[in-house]
């Protein structure tokens, strides 16, 4: 058994761009790296990932000076896709044709975008799912009352409120995302061929019938969206290097 990591950076993450940042938001540097070095660094931080594994697109510039403040460790793919899925496929059949993958392998996928990773929620999810072998996720029970909006139109931009959405039993999805890699490969290859709604890993393997489990993340391991998300980032990146 082998436990690699897969980060799929072949997009650009274009809602977290403002006029002085043009660039793809995991080159991004916040706290003295960018948001793929840290993301890098928190998942080699437990000793059973072997590897990790990053997709960038094809004509991606900026990968080759990045790469060069990259640990060994981690090894750059050029198997980006059209979508986070096609990515993450692509690049698990870039590996599959390199290193080979086995049914007894083991893969954790996770955004570049999520550097507040904690070694121990890292290592919780690990331990869960490796002691059921069954495949999970970090995530958050939702604390806020939800809100269904109305569908807007051309005449009415407002958001206006259609109903509450009751919470319970809802929880917001993390990553990274762990699951067997072969499993995980045939899922997101069904899924794509049926043209089925895939937002992350778990929703492939759901499509196939699969339960992940749900492993508790924490609120600092939230996803860089906004322009205004690498300041808070930052602080408790900062925060947590003291």
């Amino acid at each position: 058994m082998s436990l690699i990591a897969l980060i799929p950076a072949g997009g650009v993450g274009a809602r977290a761009l403002d006029e002085q940042h043009s660039a793809p938001k995991q080159y991004r540097v916040i706290a003295a790296k960018s948001l793929l070095q840290h993301a890098v660094d928190v998942l080699l931080s437990d000793a059973r990932v072997e590897l990790v594994h990053i997709g960038v697109a094809a004509d991606d510039p900026y990968i080759e000076s990045e790469s060069m403040q990259l640990p060994k460790a981690a090894i750059v793919h050029r198997s980006g896709g059209e979508s986070r899925a096609s990515t993450v496929l692509q690049t698990l059949d870039a590996i599959e044709q390199t290193q080979g993958l086995t049914n007894d392998d083991w893969v954790l996928v996770h955004d570049a975008a999520r550097p507040g990773l904690s070694t121990q929620a890292l290592s919780d999810l690990i331990d869960v799912c490796l002691t059921h072998q069954q495949g999970g996720i970090l995530a958050l029970p939702v604390p806020d009352t939800v809100k269904r909006a109305v569908a807007s139109t051309t005449h009415d931009l407002q958001s206006r409120i259609e109903q509450t959405v009751p919470r319970e039993g809802l929880w917001l999805a993390q990553t990274p995302q762990l699951f067997k890699a072969k499993e995980l490969q045939q899922a997101l290859q069904k899924a794509l061929t049926d043209g089925a709604e895939i937002t992350d890993e778990a929703s492939a393997m759901e499509y196939l019938g699969y339960q992940p489990l749900l492993v508790r993340g924490h609120a600092e391991n939230f996803k860089i969206t906004w322009p205004q998300d690498f300041a808070l980032m930052e602080q408790y990146l900062i925060r947590n290097e003291v």
